[in-house]
């Protein structure tokens, strides 16, 4: 088993607003790329916590601010070791990138924050860098320039989801809807006037079959969300809100197909697909009784575990999936971490990277692919108390579904 001994020395780094730039963001974190000449900054990221702007709180103390500090920085590093102990050692090593921890100041992120709000999304705009972090997380910019003049590198970064349909028997029979068809039809179909032509059905990313997962790729082309984004030479050209323009992409046809042989063919879409599964062989269904159940009995909090717990429930999962025991045979505690880990690989993000773009000005053009790398962001822990939240998604998902939907005749069928 992996030891949680690991420690990230937190690094003092030139603190100039100047030289990062805004790359993007989530929910949580907002994402700045450094663009300075320091060598040691170079083709790293800057990953930082997000907070509300209606988050009034009162000034701490100064004895506050350094108890707040070491909680920070606690948290941080298990928050890496996660990524590169537990996601790591089950999906691979090769698929994280590097992370190291930085010192910030708050007058760096008030800059920081002045200076990204125009390039913000509108919608994101209700939160804002949290300026009282005193840590921050340094990643390996995923996104890699070319250094062939008249060539570009391209970033396809897709964010597949679930990759199974679940057939747990704690699945009730008026939820038995979820067991033909997947969140993302689910959601679609839920709407009055859906093209069925156009519905991305997140299966289709996880099927190997490439006729299929081009199909999922035109669909999110087409689609106004986030879950396909590209980035040319490092800078996205694609809006959170707005349908993918490939006219902006070079040589798209050619870059789509690589793509998507890319999805069909590498180990990485396979091993999250059997993870996902296998860590959640009881559903939401089945956890969430499991969880009043830990809760109750103080065998389990609503805080989140410490390291040392993640790492033994990975290291329990891999030793049965050895010997392909049950899930019968997990205790509850053990199947709740599991699924949290599971939910974590429903929600990363996958990077696709070619350094050189268009592949015909690679000086050698033998290989069926161009050279490409690949790997995992947004492999973050996720909060166990949230788990109640989880199931009502899940009912007013599936309710609002057949309600839409009541005739179990004309329902939509997933396949994987």
């Amino acid at each position: 088993m992996n030891n949680a001994d690991d420690s990230f020395s937190v690094e003092t780094i030139p603190l100039d607003s100047l030289d990062w730039t805004y790359s993007g963001e989530g929910n949580a974190n907002i994402l700045f790329a450094y663009t300075g000449t320091d060598p040691k900054l170079r083709g790293w990221m800057l990953r930082l916590l997000k907070c509300s702007c209606a988050d009034n709180r009162p000034p701490f103390s100064v004895e506050q601010k350094h108890i707040l500090e070491q909680a920070n920085a606690k948290w941080l590093q298990e928050r890496m070791l996660y990524t590169t102990k537990v996601v790591g050692s089950l999906i691979g090593d090769e698929y994280i990138l590097p992370q190291r921890q930085a010192a910030v100041t708050s007058a760096f992120l008030c800059q920081l924050n002045a200076a990204s709000e125009q390039h913000r999304p509108k919608y994101r705009l209700d939160k804002q860098i949290d300026v009282d972090q005193t840590t921050a997380i340094l990643t390996r910019n995923g996104h890699q320039v070319s250094p062939v003049q008249n060539a570009h590198s391209v970033t396809v970064e897709i964010k597949p989801k679930w990759g199974f349909l679940p057939t747990s028997r704690f699945i009730a029979e008026d939820m038995a809807a979820s067991k033909s068809v997947c969140h993302f039809c689910m959601k679609q179909h839920s709407q009055a006037d859906v093209d069925q032509d156009g519905v991305f059905c997140s299966l289709d990313l996880f099927s190997g079959d490439q006729a299929r997962v081009s199909h999922a790729v035109d669909c999110l082309v087409l689609s106004k969300g986030c879950k396909l984004r590209i980035f040319v030479d490092g800078h996205p050209i694609s809006s959170d809100h707005n349908a993918l323009d490939t006219s902006k992409v070079p040589e798209w046809d050619r870059l789509k197909e690589t793509v998507v042989e890319i999805v069909a063919t590498d180990k990485l879409f396979g091993r999250l697909k059997h993870l996902q599964r296998q860590l959640d062989q009881f559903d939401i269904e089945g956890i969430f009784p499991m969880f009043q159940r830990a809760l109750a009995e103080g065998r389990i909090s609503t805080l989140d575990p410490p390291i040392d717990e993640w790492l033994l429930a990975v290291s329990e999962f891999n030793g049965r999936s050895a010997k392909s025991d049950t899930a019968e045979a997990v205790d509850e505690k053990q199947a709740i971490l599991e699924f949290m880990v599971s939910t974590t690989l429903k929600d990363v993000s996958v990077l696709i990277n070619m350094k050189q773009w268009p592949p015909s000005l690679q000086k050698s053009c033998s290989q069926a692919l161009p050279e490409y790398s690949i790997s995992v962001i947004d492999a973050d822990v996720k909060h166990i108390a949230k788990i109640p939240k989880y199931l009502q998604k899940k009912q007013k998902l599936v309710a609002s579904y057949l309600q839409n939907n009541p005739d179990p005749s004309k329902q939509h069928q997933c396949r994987e």
